[in-house]
């Protein structure tokens, strides 16, 4: 059970630092004469780093824990919530080969992963 919580920790940090970010971009955009102090200790910014911080420690628990041939195929499924978080937090259009890339993707995570890993 550890072992599942701590690749589903480390997916989740990497997709909220990858969230953050976007934030972070988003902000950087819309306010362009933000200094490079302002830039930096930006909300979005930090968390972004925060996260990613967090999930590259989930994931050294995950490899102490998993063969990296098992564990790395699972980590694509950031892959898919980001496509998600990408149509539902930012609007962004999703085209039908942007959905059918998601699907061979969780396809792949199954195969090279192994369901059975859940089972």
């Amino acid at each position: 059970m550890l072992n599942i919580m701590l690749i589903v920790a480390s997916i989740g940090c990497s997709s909220l630092s990858q969230y953050w970010q976007k934030r972070a971009a988003l902000l950087f955009a819309a306010q362009p004469n933000l200094s490079t102090l302002e830039k930096l200790l930006s909300k979005p910014l930090l968390l972004g780093i925060i996260f990613l911080g967090l999930g590259a420690i989930f994931w050294l628990g995950v490899l102490s824990q998993w063969d990296v041939s098992v564990a790395y195929p699972l980590l694509s499924s950031n892959f898919v919530i980001m496509l998600l978080i990408s149509k539902f937090a930012f609007n962004e259009t999703v085209t039908p080969r942007q959905w059918c890339g998601v699907g061979l993707i969780v396809l792949g995570v199954a195969f090279l992963g192994g369901v059975e890993q859940f089972l």
